[in-house]
């Protein structure tokens, strides 16, 4: 049986990493540029930095307008597009594999060749604080940025990656290019590409592009926050109530990071799990509730979500916490155990069907670990989760100390709660 995913990787004299996984079997190739810098690389006086320059980016190059970046992709049905995360930025396009030399050459003129004209980084700023006011409106994504801010207790990890319209509307032209001259550098890109295209192939397109860029990254020093037990709530004219209790979970680089997957999947990570049908499908209480963990690479944190009413948001707090206790009491059965460990990799084998998915898959494991890790070695660890070991995690994260409530809604005040483990 073929390893999967099957990598093989090269590192050009300037510190380029590239990767790149060959499918014969498909017609289309992905091509993903990932920058080694986010929102957790910023200061407080220049959040949404990096959000920002990514936008720039698509605003033209010396070669080509916006309309053509766009346009160029378009025609050939392709598409194109990137994100910002607390940890990396990512440029990415999905193509047919005949349109492969087309995608890097679009990909690398945006990344090295973009403008940022003065008069377009004005418009975009008015773009990005009107992106921000429309997140500010959707409380059921305003919260999860909220509770992270109240966890993290002031980590850069905790900004918003969008960042505030007071840094936006202060950010110069200077900025944008001085962020970007310090962490836009070779030995901070990784480029990955997954499709119908053989790794010398690759390499050999990127190194026409890529081989002469210069530059060292900066070396952050990496801080632990301290995640002591919170409270907030954000008051705010809107019909449901918003809530996230959760706390300090494990990072990127943690054996036990599985385990805690398993652990919350049952807890409320799938439609069989103990919260879903207990709030949910039991009780009617709310339309969505889950549970979910996001791990960085040093440290990590999980929390429950769920939306519901004024009168019923201390009833779905209450249950929350009898779960957790539970947990920690008497673990979990046999049968949560087994289903949670098969969604898991279903989840994972499923996921990684598009070509986009599997460069994105290598390219992140490649970011955290300094190499892919292959299904086999995942399947291996996950297999290998025992029901001692869900109990130790609920034990050990389940903590009071560590535990913090954040509310969004019509409230005068917190319900009161007992918030003990």
């Amino acid at each position: 049986m073929n390893t999967i995913p099957s990598v093989k990787e090269t590192v050009l004299d300037n510190g380029i990493t590239i990767i790149s996984e060959y499918i014969p079997k498909v017609r289309s190739a992905a091509v993903g540029l990932m920058v080694g810098t986010g929102s957790s690389s910023e200061s407080e006086n220049n959040l949404g930095v990096s959000h920002f320059i990514e936008h720039m980016c698509f605003k033209g190059t010396q070669r080509r307008s916006a309309f053509q970046i766009a346009k160029e992709l378009d025609e050939i049905g392709g598409r194109i597009n990137a994100f910002t995360g607390k940890d990396m930025t990512m440029f990415f396009a999905v193509v047919l594999d005949r349109h492969i030399d087309l995608a890097i050459d679009v990909l690398s003129d945006l990344y090295l060749n973009s403008s940022f004209d003065a008069k377009d980084v004005k418009m975009e700023q008015g773009v990005i604080l009107e992106e921000i006011s429309m997140y500010e409106d959707s409380p059921d994504e305003l919260i999860h940025d909220l509770f992270a801010e109240t966890v993290l207790l002031g980590h850069p990890a905790a900004w918003p990656t969008l960042g505030t319209h007071k840094t936006v509307k202060s950010l110069t032209r200077e900025d944008l290019l001085g962020y970007r001259k310090k962490h836009y550098v070779p030995d901070n890109l990784i480029i990955s590409v997954a499709g119908n295209i053989r790794h010398d192939a690759v390499v050999s397109l990127i190194s026409n592009y890529f081989g002469k860029t210069k530059g060292k990254k900066h070396r952050p020093v990496h801080v632990h926050p301290k995640m002591e037990g919170q409270k907030k709530l954000k008051r705010k004219k809107i019909e449901q109530v918003h809530m996230c209790l959760g706390g300090k979970a494990v990072s990127q680089l943690d054996p036990d990071r599985y385990a805690f997957t398993i652990l919350d999947n049952i807890l409320g990570g799938s439609m069989s799990s103990r919260l879903f049908q207990e709030v949910r499908e039991k009780r009617g209480l709310v339309y969505s509730i889950f549970s979910t963990v996001t791990p960085f690479r040093d440290f990590g944190i999980y929390y429950i979500y769920a939306g519901t009413s004024k009168e019923n948001i201390k009833k779905v707090i209450d249950i929350v916490l009898s779960e957790l206790s539970n947990i920690k009491k008497v673990g979990i059965t046999k049968d949560e155990l087994m289903r949670a460990k098969e969604h898991l990799k279903g989840t994972l084998v499923l996921g990684l069907e598009a070509t986009s998915s599997r460069m994105s898959f290598i390219a992140r494991s490649q970011f955290f670990y300094g190499k892919v890790i292959t299904i086999d070695e995942i399947f291996k660890s996950i297999d290998k989760i025992t029901h001692d070991d869900i109990l130790r995690l609920a034990n050990k994260y389940f903590l009071e100390k560590y535990l913090s409530l954040v509310v969004i809604g019509d409230y005068s005040g917190l319900p009161q709660i007992d918030l003990k483990l």
